[in-house]
């Protein structure tokens, strides 16, 4: 093949190939920049410093804003590679834009680099918060970051906790965001402007106040805000559907931080100074009313995370161990004991149930009475109290109740196990009664058993009121005979209604003894199951009753056309809606027989159609919804199951906070007797009542002429001027990482404001606890924030991580051929010296003592010539330059001896292994290059 020839198929080939075009155009043509702006952002990238700098300098500077193919500009390079002097460099140079540079500064975690760029002249410091958008230029957007994500935001979101310290100092804040239902004019605006940039704004700012380092920096009560956000983002979850992911993440992080707090205790003082922390509005009723009571243990907090249903929180183990502890009070030793000493130690305790009430009755502040108080003690006495009730149940169900005869009368008067159970039932009541006020009624509802409760009781009441109803009327002689064979008593008379109440309501009492599981560890997850299984019934049986009324109208519509064909013995299956609802229902089951279906002197079309409907749904009902039931309860169970021990722990700790808490120490019906106690506490409530309504008399009065009396001040309400300005910041947890002066300058801010106001809200001094609980606070937050990033440190190197130290070696390389260039040069520079010194030395020597040998036109002159004009013969000019090299080598081998013969720690070296080592300081290439010579 000739050479023409392929010339002529490649250029034939070349002319088919045409360029592509790209519509969309994404990325910038490289080949179309300027060369030295090509060449600028390579050095940029290569982190060659001295090449940055001749690009900017000169009468053809180039552009210190070009961007590359990516669109990020020179700034923005040099900051994603965490190189500070090249940062340095291009921040003084006039009309630089920092643009997105901050955040990649931000996101990369440098607080130097971030320090220098919020001290640049284009940083305001609204555009560090909620106006970052306001200083971009028109049309310009970012590829990385939208419009929302501002500095301080996005610090929270990466957890820089540093850097977040230093945008709160500089004065930086995130609006709180309005609630889903707000319809104000700002939040009509942004729905009606762009509705998912307003769902995104929302998200991100939740994103940020959700973050660790948000809560741990502002937030005077960390655990409290991880409470009350996890709440909330769950409400989000619920109403905002489209994000349900992102807002059940997010309230997931905040109980996440939650449990590292509690996490961080290291003594039962801690953990008791964390779960005894009153909420904001208790704590402030009590201190108005003068109810602070410090040594009392509440467990405020921990009931408030049962409240939150913060289940990783309660089931930590710092918690369950102080649970443990004050459940198990006044029996040492009782964990260690085997099965089967404590079953008969139980046996003994509850058949002492008796004196050991009566005993309490008298003496209250006793031992005894004090061990009786301790909550495994109540908790015991109650479930034997409920047992002897269900024992009284079943004896009065069954023949052993009295009279066999007592079916034929009407109102019968209760007997004696009657009487008991109506003891009984009356203490339950005023058990309730008692809870109900002390928990109030929202807390009350809130917990489903107390509806089992309610619902139990209220038949028993029912129950008593019928069968009180009908011996009223029988011995009023208005209602009939009294004894009448029951077949022959009215459909709804008053005692058939009470027997079946009361059946329902045994029915409801001995499924309450599931409540009790609780408290067992094998039998707990089983009923937490069981409960998440009825709620997965509930949803079926919706479903089914919605597939059951269709075929039961569809098959009515069928059958009741023959209604009056049919005779007495034929079945009455479909022909009405309610025969057809049952008829269905109890198909299910296989109670229904094929002939149940045929319709008497029917068409044979309209009974394939009911034949038909009815395989339908069968179909439907058997195969699909009972199987989907199936597995919806299978599904319940397996996450009861993956979480089993926290599940169980947080159920177990609901059930023990009911035992915690003073009052309602003796069991039913015991808790009838009025004791001498409880006619001092009824006094003593009067007194306090009384003695509350005189001090919010006088507090109101005293709040009233404060206010008219109080000058003008930064002081409001106890809040300085920083935190007048910054209400979101929480000063006693900023100076976590202060360095400098700003740091002690902000101590010093927080000490006089609290000299200055000295910590007194309208009057009223702090509490002991409430200094305790800042303190503890603010040791856990410094524990779990250097904790945090000790984790960061250990975390494995990423290709993030590599491309950095390639850039930082490129950059040295750069570094050291700049100094060798430089020392190159020094060299050369010395030994020109040298040279014109020795040129100086041989002819000041010629002209003081020199001699004239040979004749002028021999290689003598030329040698002397070269001498520069001498009169020193051969001979002796060559002995001298023998003499200048030899003394010139023996100095540069001391020289290279002294530098090579000892190591930088003192330390003799080989000189030949010294000789290979690499140069650690500048003066070694000194060495390095006379040794070259």
């Amino acid at each position: 093949m000739t050479r023409s020839s392929v010339k002529r198929r490649s250029s034939h080939r070349s002319s088919k190939i045409r360029p592509i075009t790209m519509p969309l155009e994404p990325l910038k043509e490289f080949q179309g920049m300027d060369t030295a702006e090509r060449i600028f952002l390579e050095a940029v990238e290569r982190g060659d410093k001295h090449t940055v700098i001749r690009c900017l300098q000169g009468a053809n500077s180039v552009n210190v804003n070009c961007t590359n193919m990516l669109g990020r500009s020179a700034i923005q390079i040099a900051v994603d590679n965490e190189n500070v002097e090249l940062v340095e460099v291009l921040l003084q140079q006039d009309g630089v834009r920092i643009g997105d540079a901050l955040l990649y500064a931000i996101r990369e975690g440098v607080y130097k680099i971030v320090e220098m760029l919020i001290d640049h002249p284009s940083i305001t410091l609204e555009m560090l918060g909620s106006d970052w958008s306001k200083g971009r230029r028109p049309g310009e957007e970012s590829s990385d970051y939208s419009q929302d994500i501002s500095p301080i935001i996005l610090a929270s979101h990466c957890n820089q906790f540093e850097i977040l310290q230093l945008l709160i100092l500089r004065g930086a804040e995130i609006k709180q965001p309005h609630q889903l239902s707000c319809s104000c004019k700002i939040c009509q605006e942004h729905v009606h402007e762009d509705s998912l940039r307003h769902s995104l704004l929302r998200i991100n700012t939740y994103k940020a106040l959700a973050s660790p380092a948000w809560i741990s920096l502002t937030s005077p009560d960390p655990i409290l805000t991880a409470f009350r956000l996890s709440w909330v983002l769950q409400k989000l979850a619920l109403r905002e559907n489209e994000f349900k992911d992102t807002y059940m993440h997010l309230s997931e992080q905040c109980k996440k931080y939650a449990c590292d707090l509690i996490d961080q205790c290291r003594t039962s003082e801690e953990v008791i100074a964390v779960l005894n922390k009153e909420s904001d509005e208790e704590e402030a009723d009590h201190k108005q009313y003068g109810l602070v009571d410090n040594n009392k243990l509440t467990l405020a907090r921990l009931k408030l995370a049962l409240k939150y249903e913060q289940k990783q929180f309660v089931a930590h183990p710092h918690c369950q161990q102080l649970l443990t502890s004050i459940w198990y009070e006044g029996l040492p030793g009782w964990r260690k004991r085997n099965g089967v000493t404590k079953f008969l130690l139980c046996i003994g305790l509850i058949l002492l149930v008796p004196f050991m009430a009566v005993y309490y009755l008298i003496f209250p502040r006793s031992k005894i009475g004090q061990l009786l108080r301790s909550p495994f003690m109540k908790f015991l006495y109650h479930s034997a109290s409920f047992g002897v009730f269900l024992f009284l149940l079943v004896c009065v169900s069954t023949e052993i109740s009295g009279d066999s005869n007592r079916e034929r009368f009407r109102g019968p008067p209760p007997s004696q196990l009657e009487w008991l159970i109506v003891f009984w039932v009356t203490g339950f009541v005023w058990q309730e009664v008692k809870q109900l006020w002390e928990e109030g009624l929202k807390a009350y509802i809130r917990q489903w058993w107390n509806w089992l409760d309610f619902i139990m009781l209220s038949l028993y009441l029912a129950t008593f009121s019928l069968r009180l109803v009908a011996y009223i009327l029988i011995k009023s002689d208005n209602y009939g005979p009294r004894e009448m064979t029951r077949s022959d008593w009215p459909p709804f008379d008053p005692t058939l209604i009470s027997e079946s109440l009361f059946a329902v309501a045994n029915v409801f009492s001995f499924s309450r003894i599931i409540y009790l599981f609780q408290a067992n560890q094998h039998l707990g997850p089983m009923q937490i199951s069981l409960g998440c299984m009825l709620i997965d019934i509930a949803k079926f049986l919706f479903i089914f009753f919605l597939v059951l009324t269709s075929f039961a109208c569809g098959l009515n519509q069928l059958y009741w056309y023959y209604n009056g064909s049919r005779s007495e013995g034929d079945p009455d299956s479909f022909y009405t809606l309610g025969e057809s609802y049952i008829t269905l229902y109890w198909s299910l089951f296989g109670l229904t027989a094929l002939k149940d279906i045929k319709i008497p002197h029917g068409q044979y079309f309209t009974e394939l159609m009911g034949m038909l409907l009815f395989m339908a749904y069968h179909g439907m009902a058997s195969i699909v919804l009972i199987n989907m039931l199936i597995a919806m309860m299978s599904n319940s169970y397996q996450n009861i199951e993956n979480h089993a021990d926290m599940e169980w722990k947080f159920c177990r700790s609901k059930l023990w906070m009911g035992y915690f808490d003073e009052g309602s120490t003796l069991p039913a019906p015991f808790n009838l007797i009025v004791s001498p106690k409880s006619i001092y506490y009824f006094l003593r409530s009067c007194h306090t009542f009384l003695c509350k309504c005189f001090r919010s008399r006088r507090y109101k009065k005293r709040r009233t002429s404060s206010h008219k009396n109080r000058p003008i001040s930064s002081h409001v309400h106890g809040t300085t001027e920083h935190e007048s300005r910054f209400p979101g910041v929480a000063l006693d947890n900023l100076p976590v990482f202060t360095t400098g002066e700003s740091g002690s300058g902000l101590q010093r801010m927080v000490k006089q404001s609290r000299s200055a106001f000295n910590g007194e809200p309208f009057g009223i001094p702090p509490s002991y606890s409430q200094l305790i609980y800042q303190d503890v606070m603010r040791r856990l937050v410094s524990r779990y924030i250097h904790q945090t990033k000790k984790q960061r440190q250990q975390d494995g190197v990423n290709e993030d991580d590599l491309l950095e130290i390639k850039q930082d070696i490129s950059s040295l390389r750069y570094e050291l051929r700049e100094d060798r260039k430089r020392e190159i040069a020094r060299g050369e520079n010395h030994f020109e010296n040298l040279k014109h010194e020795i040129l100086s030395v041989v002819k000041g020597r010629t002209s003081n003592g020199g001699h004239h040998y040979g004749n002028p036109g021999s290689c003598q002159d030329i040698d002397r010539q070269e001498a520069g004009g001498s009169n020193l013969s051969v001979t002796d000019i060559q002995h001298l330059k023998q003499d200048l090299i030899s003394s010139l080598r023996q100095e540069l081998r001391d020289a290279v001896s002294e530098m090579s013969g000892y190591s930088h720690t003192g330390q003799i070296i080989p000189g030949n292994l010294a000789m290979t080592l690499p140069p650690t300081e500048p003066e070694l290439y000194h060495t390095h290059l006379y040794t070259q010579l």
